[in-house]
């Protein structure tokens, strides 16, 4: 079958010959000009209403396939954008790589990219101070504040990950602990949990009216975290036995006992701890003489020290102790 255009080549597309088909038959079109809008303070651009993190790279390679508009089918298609810009003018040279059967098409498109301006919701929040929020830590002894901040701001930057919105409005210092704004209520929950979970710590929330938006009304949260009084490496008394704590997780205490060098887990909401001895308050003494179950040692006013022990330590070591009622207690 012959062209139904020239009437001289094999019609192998659409009735047409090769010359004839790429003369007459174009592929895709793109307007001359086309805007976008960007936030001017984190960059984010909006389409249809939804505002998406991209790079300049990726912004422009959307803006073009959304206005593309394809004029006849095929197999396949690739697109290369290369940007300059000129007196303020953002211009882009657009090349389509087509495929149709076996023929392998290039389409070119010059346009001019005019940039409107918004700031974005999250921006707009951000910048308002808005919060849904505030996680209180409290209970921190001394030297450990920064460290429990840390840990939540880790907490915070991995929700954030996920959910943008989630940001913190401001941070205030008081006396008893810190207070933390945050923009999205139920990511700060989450937060104050896997605090209460790292720390053992007791949560309270605190629900407060703020007003009301589309006929609904609308609670500002404040959860309270509250470290416990105990933490890994202190020395606790439960049923009248001392014990090493390992690991606190949630209500659980991970224990070691410095009588027989057992190990156990205790609810902390079933046991009541008669007593705490901060690590911080441990002495440290040094062994001078070790057999079996029997240690000598010197603690630091040169006093010797002769205790029974689960724990072996060899001679000319450094331990911790802890003096209760008379007795020296030694720390593995």
């Amino acid at each position: 079958m012959l062209c139904v255009e020239c009437g001289k080549r094999e019609a192998k597309y659409d009735n047409l010959c090769e010359e004839c088909f790429l003369k007459k038959v174009k592929f895709t079109h793109l307007p001359r000009h086309m805007e976008i809008t960007q936030c001017p303070h984190c960059g984010a651009v909006k389409f249809r209403g939804e505002w998406k993190r991209l790079d300049r790279k990726e912004m422009f390679h959307e803006l073009v396939m959304r206005n593309l508009t394809v004029l006849h089918e095929y197999d396949a298609i690739d697109v290369d954008i290369k940007e300059r810009e000129e007196r303020g003018v953002i211009h882009l040279d657009v090349k389509f790589h087509i495929r149709f059967k076996d023929l392998k098409i290039i389409e070119e498109h010059f346009c001019e990219v005019t940039i409107n301006y918004e700031s974005c919701t999250r921006c707009n929040r951000y910048f308002g101070n808005y919060f849904e929020a505030i996680l209180q830590l409290r209970g921190m002894r001394e030297g450990e504040r920064e460290k429990v901040r840390e840990f939540a701001y880790s907490r915070i930057e991995y929700y954030a990950e996920k959910n943008e919105n989630l940001f913190v409005t401001k941070e205030e210092e008081k006396k008893e602990g810190v207070d933390l704004y945050l923009s999205d209520k139920r990511e700060a929950k989450k937060v104050a949990r896997d605090i209460c979970d790292r720390y053992g710590a007791s949560l309270k929330e605190s629900p407060q009216l703020a007003g009301r938006k589309d006929g609904h009304d609308v609670y500002r949260v404040t959860y309270a975290v509250r470290l416990p009084d105990y933490r890994s490496g202190d020395v606790v008394q439960i049923d009248n036995i001392f014990y090493l704590v390992e690991k606190v997780s949630k209500s659980m205490l991970f224990l070691l006992s410095l009588k027989d060098g057992r190990r156990k887990h205790v609810d902390t909401k079933r046991h009541k701890i008669e007593r705490i001895i901060p690590q911080n308050e441990l002495e440290e003494a040094m062994v001078i003489y070790s057999h079996s179950d029997y240690l000598q040692l010197m603690d630091k006013d040169y006093n010797i020290l002769e205790v029974k022990s689960p724990f072996k330590h060899p001679n000319g070591s450094k331990i911790k102790i802890a003096r209760i009622n008379g007795e020296v207690l030694v720390l593995p």
